[in-house]
């Protein structure tokens, strides 16, 4: 057998291993067990199809299309004449599906790329096994969906870009893209900063030979941005608030710690504090990039694993571990692209600008969300990894289609493939042996089932 041909199995083998994995931790975890109490609003909308006051709940807030997905799929699978938890299970598994239909899509991402198969093989066992994705996609709510609709935004981006440089016909992509955005926007509010792509577009049809495509893109642009600011809108008018959140009406979070901007941390990491205490407390938990680092890497606010179990923190010990040298392998990545940038060993097009400066500055932007939000609102609550998830798999794609070919990030890439999958399975068997026992421990609660 040929490498080439190997690899092409290899990558098949670790698509199927990430969806494993997420069935897995599907499967094992409660329908109730999510950051935030996304059942009560999906039973409102199942009830009657219409969408609720802002502050009639404490999610009641959120943009409609995950909600009206997620009724829908309830009342389908309750007309079928099965049991209650079974409906909610129905539900809970769009998210996992998502997920696995995302890691389809990155490959294809990857293709676009025209990577080495082996680079395409260790770039997609970092997004197959990356903890954050796994355990978001687990949950009942509506953060996967947007993380869906940003990386197939991504592969449509692309399409598009290689449909125009290749003169084919450019609006069948265009108009998905759009689609895709908007649906992006109207599924959370931070979806809003998708539109970057299709902006992107029209920024490159500017110049002087695509300058005619422009009178058919910008009014598609335009209605595709009404439709995705129109939600802010209606909530505007009901509350009279710009980007209106439950926190405007609900005081539950205020006895969180930090509680007030001078204790947040804006510029510490404590990663000694992580590993003499892998789960979340006041020692790490006032400090932005250390919340953000956990979360990515391990179950630090637990929802599947408890503290009382003492092989879980030796577990956060490896995730931890694991995370930092993810980090390493990435700035490597960073530090070999400056320096051939600096030789001129790349030739930059206007396409390639747009190909790879696109989704690192949208990457970025999504990173910036929690920091946003945290300035709104100083609790730990508003530091999820989740908010960013996004701008981390965009960052992971962009950054991995620079594993050149016999380089030395492809050579140590192979030794990141094996201890990326090993992590991933040793995760997912502890959560599935200890959850259990864990769910008497929650930090925070198993939500009421409606």
């Amino acid at each position: 057998m040929s490498k080439e041909n190997l690899y092409k199995y290899l990558i098949v083998a670790i698509i199927c291993l990430g969806g494993i994995l997420r069935l897995t931790i599907f499967w094992v975890s409660p329908v109730n067990n999510s950051y935030d109490d996304h059942l009560e609003v999906i039973k409102i909308y199942s009830e009657s199809l219409n969408r609720p006051a802002p502050f009639q709940c404490w999610e009641c807030y959120q943009p409609p299309f995950y909600y009206y997905t997620s009724a829908v799929v309830y009342n389908i699978t309750e007309s079928l004449g099965v049991d209650k938890l079974y409906c909610w299970k129905m539900v809970q598994f769009i998210n996992p599906f998502l997920s696995i239909f995302l890691l389809i899509i990155v490959y294809k991402i990857l293709l676009l790329f025209k990577m080495p198969k082996l680079s395409i093989l260790i770039t997609l066992s970092f997004v197959a096994i990356l903890p954050r994705d796994i355990f978001t996609s687990a949950m009942i709510g509506n953060d996967y969906m947007l993380v869906f609709f940003a990386i197939l935004s991504f592969y449509l981006f692309l399409k598009t870009l290689f449909a125009l440089s290749n003169g084919h016909k450019v609006w069948f992509w265009f108009i998905l893209l759009i689609l895709a955005a908007t649906l992006g926007s109207t599924t959370k509010q931070h979806g809003l900063l998708i539109h970057l792509f299709p902006i992107s577009i029209i920024l490159l049809l500017c110049h002087n030979i695509y300058r005619k495509k422009l009178f058919w893109a910008i009014p598609i642009l335009i209605l595709g941005g009404l439709l995705s600011i129109s939600d802010e809108l209606w909530k505007f008018n009901q509350t009279g608030e710009l980007l209106v959140s439950n926190q405007h009406f609900f005081d539950y979070a205020k006895n969180q710690f930090p509680g007030s901007l001078d204790k947040v941390e804006f510029f510490s990491f404590r990663i000694f504090q992580l590993y003499q205490e892998p789960f979340i407390s006041e020692s790490t938990s006032a400090s932005i990039f250390t919340e953000l680092f956990a979360r990515t890497f391990y179950d630090y606010e637990w929802r599947f694993l408890s503290p009382n179990i003492p092989w879980a923190n030796k577990l956060g010990f490896i995730g931890y571990s694991l995370g930092l040298v993810w980090v390493f392998f990435f700035i490597m990545i960073v530090f070999i692209l400056i320096r051939n940038l600096k030789k001129g060993l790349y030739k930059i097009s206007c396409l390639t600008l747009s190909t790879k400066i696109t989704p690192i500055l949208l990457g970025f932007l999504f990173i910036l969300v929690p920091f946003i939000q945290t300035l709104r609102y100083p609790y730990f609550s508003s530091m999820k990894s989740m908010f960013m998830l996004s701008g981390l798999i965009l960052l992971l794609l962009t950054l991995g289609s620079q594993i050149k070919q016999g380089s030395l990030t492809q050579k140590f890439g192979i030794f990141m493939i094996v201890i990326n999958i090993s992590y991933g399975i040793m995760l997912t068997v502890s959560i599935s042996m200890y959850i259990g026992i864990s769910l008497n421990h929650l930090h925070g609660p198993l939500w009421i089932i409606p």
